[in-house]
C-alpha cells in the first residue's frame, strides 16, 4: 500500500545516512524504538550507537530517495545515550 508524499515506512528509513544539517555525517540508521512518547532513531556512528529522538525539531527532513536523513541535534546530544 502506497503512502503519502512525504510519509513514508519506518522500513525505509533503515539503512539511510544521518547527516547534520551543517554537513557533518553522524552515522547509519540501524533500526528504531518505538516508545510512548517519541520514537527513537538508533544510528550508528562508529563502534558505537547513539539515539536521536526522531521529532521534526530534530530530524528536518527524511529524503527517501537519496536515502538519507538531516538532522539538527540539540548541542551535547550526539554524545549522549550510548548504547
Amino acid at each position: 500500500m502506497p503512502v503519502e508524499r512525504g510519509n513514508f515506512y519506518f522500513y525505509q528509513i533503515c539503512g539511510c545516512s544521518v547527516v547534520a544539517k551543517s554537513g557533518e555525517k553522524i552515522g547509519i540508521v540501524r533500526d528504531l524504538l518505538c516508545i510512548k512518547e517519541n520514537d527513537l532513531l538508533v544510528v550508528e556512528k562508529g563502534s558505537r550507537e547513539i539515539l536521536i529522538p526522531f521529532s521534526k525539531s530534530i530530524c528536518l527532513e527524511v529524503n527517501i530517495k537519496k536515502r538519507e536523513v538531516i538532522i539538527d541535534p540539540p548541542e551535547g546530544l550526539l554524545d549522549l545515550n550510548e548504547i
